[in-house]
């Protein structure tokens, strides 16, 4: 039964389009973030040197656009309609691919890399004011669709992972012409199921924004004053320097594991997938695997988030990342994959991975503690959850890079303890400030 399409009934039509037609984007932009790893190691093989720096630069400038552009094409969205920005997602990640398919050449790499971060910062924002709009009368349609869409967009990168890898494998560089289709599948989902209604009929949804340039400067200027605040200031060092770690592992370790065995010859696990063929496939399995121990991790931890202090289980968390970090140095300097303790190492490595992942919980958790403080700026606080995480994959993976050139798998190591002390350092003197709280706290209501 179809829905009449008038301004107090949902569009079913347009939010399945919207909903398939990001899981099918998600496919295709993990299947490129998957295979442009894979790239850049061909290439430094193959076609010329390329640096871990280099890399780094190309990777990094992903998250540009992403961090500047998500506000302005947010507001811009709202204003002028969200349909144009969301196929232009489809549009602009299909002309990367098309480019990375026909093209060594550095530089050229650099557009696919931007032009794939304009993809995410166009989709989003959109696609979650369609889906706000469109639920803007049904509370119970609106919590549904809300928990669809992180499963198409969680779910397509799961799957994006598994196959960009198994794709590369197959067909090298024409796996992007092959990626190609999958964003135009993506475009015509979107192009042609996608009714978005007249501004006209939806005065009532942007009643807030008189222009979209004005309510880009209100948003930052908003930001601004939040971030500002000595609560929020007191935690995002420290927030925003676990998302440089995550950075520096998510965006420099692969071109470690796939780069020409050679050069650094004392370290086991530099250039190990350097000449396997089925490199690609290896990564996306030994990726999904350990996304799942971290999965579980979370949710572990999540439960015991309630009986804990959010900074002691931040500190148990760093404390693991250290012993991470100790246990694949003593892998990564094994003489051979024959030592039987090999194994010992891998087991170790998995516990404390374990342990790290009580991190994202935990820190969550306290941003969510820290709008009890400024109640009407609790959007805006957890916004500075995608802000800082973007910042810190930006961050890490430029600092990576040099790091990488000068000492391979070590010198990430060096620069994840080095990170991770200051981290320690950061959440210590919190753990102390929140001590002095409570301390004084029971003080009050002892003489109360």
């Amino acid at each position: 039964m179809t829905l009449p399409f008038n301004q107090t009934s949902p569009d079913l039509r347009s939010i399945t389009a919207s909903l398939v037609g990001t899981f099918v984007l998600r496919v295709a932009s993990a299947v490129m973030g998957s295979m442009i790893q894979l790239y850049f190691g061909y290439i430094d093989r193959s076609v010329y040197p390329l640096s871990s720096t280099m890399r780094g630069i190309a990777l990094a400038v992903f998250f540009i656009p992403e961090l500047i552009g998500s506000p302005a094409l947010g507001a811009w969205s709202d204003r002028y309609g969200r349909k144009f920005f969301i196929w232009f997602s489809s549009l602009a990640g299909g002309i990367a691919v098309q480019i990375a398919a026909l093209t060594t050449n550095f530089g050229a790499l650099i557009v696919t890399r931007l032009l794939t971060g304009l993809s995410t910062a166009s989709a989003f924002p959109a696609t979650l004011g369609l889906l706000s709009a469109e639920t803007a009368t049904n509370e119970s349609l609106r919590g549904r669709v809300m928990g669809l869409f992180q499963l198409a967009t969680l779910g397509g990168t799961v799957i994006g992972v598994l196959i960009g890898g198994q794709l590369w494998d197959l067909f090298h560089a024409h796996a992007f012409t092959l990626n190609h289709a999958i964003y135009i599948v993506s475009l015509a989902i979107f192009f042609f199921g996608i009714r978005e209604r007249t501004r006209k009929d939806a005065k009532h949804e942007t009643n807030a924004i008189a222009h979209g340039a004005q309510a880009l400067r209100q948003s930052l200027d908003h930001y601004r004053d939040v971030f500002l605040s000595p609560v929020v200031l007191r935690f995002a060092p420290a927030w925003l320097t676990i998302n440089i770690i995550l950075g520096v592992w998510l965006n420099q370790i692969i071109g470690q594991l796939i780069a020409p065995r050679g050069r650094f010859s004392n370290q086991l696990l530099f250039g190990i997938l350097g000449d396997n063929g089925s490199a690609g496939t290896l990564i996306a399995l030994s990726a999904l695997a350990l996304a799942a121990i971290f999965v579980v991790g979370v949710i572990g931890w999540s439960w015991v988030l309630g009986k804990i202090r959010r900074t002691t289980v931040m500190l148990i968390g760093m404390g693991g990342l250290f012993v991470l970090c100790a246990t694949i140095f003593a892998l990564n300097h094994r003489a051979n994959l024959d030592e039987p303790l090999l194994l010992f190492d891998v087991a170790c490595a998995l516990i404390a991975l374990f342990i790290v992942s009580g991190l994202m919980p935990a820190s969550l958790t306290y941003l969510a503690d820290v709008t009890e403080a400024r109640a009407n700026d609790r959007g805006a606080i957890m916004g500075m959850y995608t802000i800082f995480f973007g910042a810190g994959q930006f961050t890490g993976t430029l600092l990576g890079g040099p790091f990488a050139d000068w000492l391979a798998i070590d010198g990430i190591l060096l620069l994840t303890t080095l990170l991770g002390t200051f981290v320690t350092a950061m959440l210590v003197r919190l753990h102390r400030v929140e001590n002095g709280a409570i301390l004084s706290n029971a003080i009050l209501a002892k003489d109360g």
